[in-house]
């Protein structure tokens, strides 16, 4: 009986839709102003099997770092260049193979990625982290103590604290007080006795 009931649910968790990420490259022979019909029709692809789109970025014309071979009619065509894009959307796991075999059959991508991921946006900003945080430490004499005191360039909110931790490698304020609250003191144990 319990068996049954684990076969169950995991059959209704697989028609539950997930959130994925789809990275293309399209070919260069696409011409500027016939962009937004080709991403059209990828977005066509994936809302034609009930899935829908949260977010899209328009392609971007970009140097491939390495040299891309595509097989189109029998023939190698090589690839340098590309205009890359993506699309985030939300797809029934059992319907995904069959949108990614139709994205494939499309000529005019060179290459695709589709990876899972998170609804909440997880892109990082072009911006080093260095230039973001770019602030000037100054010491402030408060109640009789010198205390240092940050000026930041900007807003608190603009900077997720977790993602600025990670990437100075130093604990967010709520580790430190986590940190703080466990108690550090340590039991003496006693010498032993010699009888």
């Amino acid at each position: 009986m319990a068996r049954k009931k684990a076969v169950t649910q995991a059959s209704t968790e697989a028609l539950e839709p997930r959130v994925y990420e789809l990275g293309f490259l399209l070919s260069p022979a696409v011409r500027e102003e016939d962009l937004d019909s080709r991403v059209d029709e990828i977005k066509a692809i994936i809302t034609g099997a009930a899935g829908s789109i949260i977010a899209d970025a328009r392609p971007e014309f970009i140097d491939i770092a390495y040299e891309m071979i595509r097989v189109i009619d029998n023939k190698n065509i090589r690839f340098n260049q590309g205009y890359f894009g993506w699309l985030k959307f939300m797809l029934t796991p059992d319907q995904l193979k069959s949108v990614t075999e139709l994205i494939e059959k499309n000529t005019l991508i060179i290459r695709m990625l589709i990876t899972k991921t998170v609804t909440e946006n997880t892109v990082i900003s072009k911006k080093p982290l260095s230039k973001i945080l770019k602030s000037n430490v100054r010491e402030v004499v408060a109640e009789g103590e010198i205390v240092q005191e940050i000026e930041s360039d900007i807003d608190g909110d603009e900077i997720d604290p977790g993602m600025a931790a990670i990437q100075l490698q130093t604990p967010t304020n709520d580790e430190i007080e986590e940190l703080a609250s466990v108690d550090t003191e340590v039991e003496e144990s006693p010498a032993p006795t010699e009888e």
